[in-house]
């Protein structure tokens, strides 16, 4: 990057390096923003809770969350797994490597399974 900032002007440095700012926040947002528990719109500022798969076992198990919340599954099996729950979410498979991120807007307990492994279990507890 040196190399070709070394050529620009300060306002092309500027717009290069907003570009780059730019292209990965999008691709931040569709890393996490891929499902809702609840169409409902929520005034909480939200903040991310992992669920790593490892091992087939989402661990922790169990999580708590907050109204508003994203609950981010990080595959790291070589495994493709799913975070379901019939009628409220779906993950669809994540690949190895990858995180997808589902927003809890209303409160409740989620019991899930993974759809391709359903001995895999876990539970997402959402309070106020």
């Amino acid at each position: 990057m040196r190399a070709i900032t070394e050529h620009l002007g300060y306002r092309a440095q500027a717009a290069a390096a907003a570009a780059i700012v730019g292209v990965l926040a999008t691709a931040l947002l569709l890393i996490l923003g891929s499902g809702s528990a609840s169409s409902a719109p929520s005034a909480n500022a939200s903040r991310s809770v992992t669920v790593t798969i490892k091992d087939f076992k989402f661990k922790p198990a169990t999580i708590n969350a907050s109204r508003g919340d994203r609950v981010v599954w990080v595959n790291r099996d070589r495994a493709p797994h799913t975070a379901t729950r019939r009628g409220s979410f779906d993950t669809g498979k994540i690949r190895s490597g990858r995180a997808v991120a589902v927003k809890f807007n209303s409160r409740g307990t989620y019991r899930y399974i993974c759809s391709l492994h359903p001995e895999m279990t876990g539970k997402v507890v959402v309070g106020g």
